[in-house]
């Protein structure tokens, strides 16, 4: 199915953060090197993250894989409808958004635009 996915949505909430540390090694993937494109993915996003090295070299690796992509989205905050817990945001002022988009963009020769709010 993943291949024919046209949006991906990624969502962290802090309610989900409290996991014990054995559950997080069990998801900690080793990821291969490898040629894959894929066709179809049109939508990412990406709610509940910080900025942060990992966060930004998985958006990067996104915008690289994804030849077709047109659009990332990083909202600038989530507020819980469980629990009074605000997510992790990316910044909000426009200098900040600029140096984001700078850093993902580098190198790559993406043309997907990059919502950050």
């Amino acid at each position: 199915g993943a291949p024919s996915l046209q949006n991906f949505h990624l969502y962290r909430h802090s309610c989900e953060l409290n996991k014990s540390e054995d559950d997080a090694e069990k998801t900690n993937l080793v990821w291969q090197a490898s040629n894959f494109k894929h066709l179809k993915l049109k939508l990412f996003v990406m709610k509940g993250f910080e900025e942060e090295y990992k966060v930004m070299s998985y958006i990067r690796l996104v915008m690289e894989r994804a030849v077709c992509l047109k659009r990332i989205e990083l909202p600038a905050k989530i507020q819980c409808n469980k629990c009074t817990a605000i997510s992790p945001r990316f910044p909000v002022d426009e200098a900040s958004k600029h140096r984001i988009r700078e850093q993902l963009r580098h190198g790559l020769s993406s043309s997907a635009d990059i919502i950050i709010g």
